[in-house]
């Protein structure tokens, strides 16, 4: 499916007219028409706009289906400032900004067994993201800190969600506060630059695009940190709600 296409599939799945949709981009309908029949294709700052309007990733709108579903494979390394800025100069040279934003994530687990403990590392979460004006429940369980299970779902009420938490025994445990600058890199990586509050600088390394295993693009992310300059020793394998809980 291209680029046209995945538009007009979305375009009809959120239940928009070409003019309403073209209302809503400050475009007109003509635009549309010429995206959805790959006469033109919109820019960057459009793309951005459209997967805002359709709830879906900008890999996804320009690329489809090349992420690989309920799986995710990265590193995180802790920087000092000065890396944090000149990796963010680099990317804007060098890498397709994707977006910047303030980013409150609550974590969770249940009375009864731990998801976290001080001695170990993360094995698993269960988290609730707000980004904007929407909120995601995401539950992560990892495998030998390389790649991870990752499941997620769009939520609409987070307070009746909190209620069946509590009755359910899950209470919170963590509240990560960070600020986030993203970039798609090599038209493969997410790069994600962020600063968390009271914890410092982080650069956060994703796969986008798989070609090879899992366990082997791990392999190709720490070479890729490496060539980036930064110091494999500093890899985070604990995530942003340890560190909150036991700093």
């Amino acid at each position: 499916m291209n680029l046209g296409k995945r538009i007009s599939k979305l375009r009809t799945l959120k239940k928009l007219s070409q003019e309403e949709l073209a209302k809503k981009l400050f475009v007109s309908n003509k635009t549309i028409s010429s995206w959805e029949t790959n006469r033109t294709e919109p820019g960057l700052e459009d793309i951005v706009k459209l997967s805002e309007t359709f709830e879906c990733s900008v890999v996804y709108l320009i690329y489809g289906d090349i992420e690989k579903n309920d799986i995710e494979t990265e590193i995180k390394i802790k920087v000092t400032q000065d890396k944090f800025a000149s990796l963010n100069l680099y990317m804007q040279k060098n890498a397709q900004f994707l977006n910047s934003s303030q980013q409150i994530d609550k974590y969770y687990q249940p009375t009864y067994r731990k998801f976290l403990n001080n001695d170990k590392d993360i094995k698993e979460w269960l988290r609730i993201g707000i980004r904007g004006n929407k909120k995601i429940l995401n539950y992560k369980n990892w495998h030998s800190n390389m790649y991870c299970d990752e499941y997620e779902v769009e939520i609409d009420n987070e307070t009746n969600l909190s209620k069946i938490f509590e009755i359910l025994g899950l209470e919170e445990i963590a509240i990560v506060n960070k600020t986030r600058t993203t970039y798609f890199y090599l038209d493969k990586y997410e790069v994600a630059l962020d600063y968390v509050k009271d914890l410092g600088y982080f650069i956060e390394i994703e796969v986008k695009k798989y070609s090879e295993e899992a366990v082997k693009e791990y392999d190709n992310l720490l070479k890729l940190a490496q060539k980036l300059e930064l110091n494999l020793n500093d890899i985070d394998k604990k995530g942003y709600p340890y560190h909150v809980i036991f700093k």
